[in-house]
């Protein structure tokens, strides 16, 4: 039963591949599901000859909120194995990420209890962990392998709803290497925590840099 179920999904997966548009939908709807926030790609564009994806103008929102851009980057770049496709590993050569953006929202009001909010949900998932999701067994597991990551001009723009503070965080550039979901290897969370720290270093707000170390990096 399990070989026919993944002969099916290698036949599908093929169909897929095949279909540019029907790809691109499933996988900016699949990663939607993912983070629970809309994504809008201007231009997605696969070359399985030049083995690379192209995304241009892409905009992540708030599905809760759609006038909210929390994250943009004028363009995406993904270097990849197109026989890794077929495979329980994917593997990425490298992603370039072209001028992005990071507006994040905190609310840390102490007038109503169990205020503390974020746009990103973080805090959500601190609180989650209490009482954790059982996720069923999956028939086909698919892990993902990064080789290297560049975020170029990277910007952050961060406000606090309870006092209406606003700044403006510029890092030049970052870069990492070998991480995904694979064993073995560094985890992408691990990845999103040290750009995180990275942005609380340089955050100039005390009391907020002490509540985000507090409620969000010792966790």
């Amino acid at each position: 039963m399990k070989k026919i179920l993944i002969s099916f999904f290698i036949i599908l997966l093929f169909i897929l591949i095949s279909n540019k548009l029907i790809l691109s939908n499933l996988a900016v709807f699949s990663f939607e599901k993912w983070i629970n926030k809309e994504i809008i790609i201007q231009d997605f564009d696969i070359s399985y000859k030049k083995k690379k994806i192209s995304l241009k103008n892409i905009v992540v929102r708030d599905s809760k909120d759609t006038n909210l851009d929390i994250f943009t980057a004028e363009k995406i770049i993904l270097n990849f194995q197109p026989n890794s496709l077929f495979t329980k590993l994917i593997l990425i050569d490298d992603i370039k990420i072209q001028k992005p953006v990071l507006n994040l929202n905190f609310n840390f009001s102490n007038k109503v209890e169990n205020s503390k909010k974020d746009n990103i949900g973080i805090y959500k998932n601190i609180e989650q962990k209490k009482n954790p999701k059982i996720y069923p067994k999956k028939i086909i597991d698919i892990n993902f392998l990064v080789e290297s990551l560049d975020l170029e001009d990277f910007k952050v723009n961060i406000s606090r709803l309870d006092n209406f503070s606003e700044e403006t965080i510029v890092i030049s550039k970052m870069y990492f290497r070998k991480f995904g979901n694979e064993l073995g290897y560094q985890h992408y969370k691990d990845i999103f925590k040290i750009i995180l720290i990275d942005i609380v270093m340089r955050i100039s707000d005390q009391e907020l840099k002490k509540i985000i170390k507090t409620y969000y990096l010792n966790q």
